[in-house]
């Protein structure tokens, strides 16, 4: 496996990372209040006072998992985009039902 090859594979790691903290937050359903991006971060362990970083890559991960559908903002935009609250989507949901029922 190449560097490119392990990069790609990290970053889906943490995108899964990511989903699996929301699946697992009761507030992250559709329709629920959302997560703050920060304690997102904080579960996931992407989140650390001396690291303004890892904030970033938890953000990165939400951004990269909005633009393939499967989490949104829970709230009207405007705000800084490190309060925006997140949920998983409809069809996220859906996929984890499917697994759910295998």
């Amino acid at each position: 496996m190449n560097l490119h090859q392990r990069g790609a594979e990290l970053i889906s790691q943490l995108k899964d990372l990511v989903l699996e903290v929301l699946r697992s937050h009761p507030d992250a359903g559709v329709g629920g209040q959302g997560v703050p991006q920060r304690e997102i971060a904080r579960r996931a362990g992407l989140h650390s006072i001396g690291a303004v970083e890892l904030d970033h890559t938890c953000q990165e991960m939400l951004r990269l998992l909005h633009k393939d559908g499967k989490v949104e903002p829970a709230e009207e935009a405007g705000q800084p985009e490190e309060e925006v609250r997140w949920q998983l989507t409809e069809s996220s949901l859906e996929v984890l039902d499917r697994h759910a029922c295998q």
